[in-house]
């Protein structure tokens, strides 16, 4: 059994370092988003709406920390034209590329994404205001690697604050028939 003085050092030892812990960096808390919703800055928080330079290192960091790994290199989406951008990335393991979603930032605040694991997609333009995606349509006989009925776009705005697809997006926009 310890002396009541021993359990006063031990204690004070294990304040002590538990604060010389936050001293260190913390990761930075940001919303949480539901799978078919999209959501906006924090509450209270009002988007700067891209007068800020965009940080695509953390832009990045909130894609690896849902489950994907962005397709593009942090250096080059810092050169994306703002406030409203798309960064495609495919399910981190994902060996054969069919695990895909697009992920939307208003700023620098995470703003929602596509659609949670789309066969394929592709963003053909964006330009700060509007998102253009593209998806290849699979028929119900079609095999993975070959799709046969065309492909469809959608278009991606940034609209009293939250994603807004024209015309709608499905569900599953590889299989919209499904």
């Amino acid at each position: 059994m310890r002396s009541p003085a021993t359990a006063a050092v031990l204690c004070l030892t294990l304040v002590t370092a538990c604060g010389a812990s936050e001293d260190k960096a913390q990761p930075e808390s940001s919303p949480s988003v539901s799978l078919w919703g999209t959501a906006g800055p924090p509450a209270g928080k009002p988007p700067k709406g891209g007068t800020e330079p965009f940080d695509a290192d953390r832009a990045v960091l909130r894609i690896k920390r849902l489950g994907y790994t962005a397709d593009t290199k942090a250096g080059t989406l810092k050169n994306l034209r703002g406030p409203f951008r798309a960064i495609h990335a495919h399910c981190s393991g994902s060996v054969d590329g069919t695990c895909v979603s697009v992920f939307f930032f208003y700023g620098n605040e995470y703003a929602g994404y596509d659609v949670p694991a789309a066969a394929q997609s592709a963003i053909v333009s964006q330009d700060g205001e509007t998102v253009t995606l593209s998806y290849p349509r699979y028929l119900p006989t079609d095999p993975q690697c070959c799709h046969s009925g065309g492909e469809r776009e959608y278009r991606a705005r940034w609209k009293d604050g939250k994603v807004v697809f024209s015309p709608p997006l499905p569900e599953n926009p590889n299989y919209p028939d499904t």
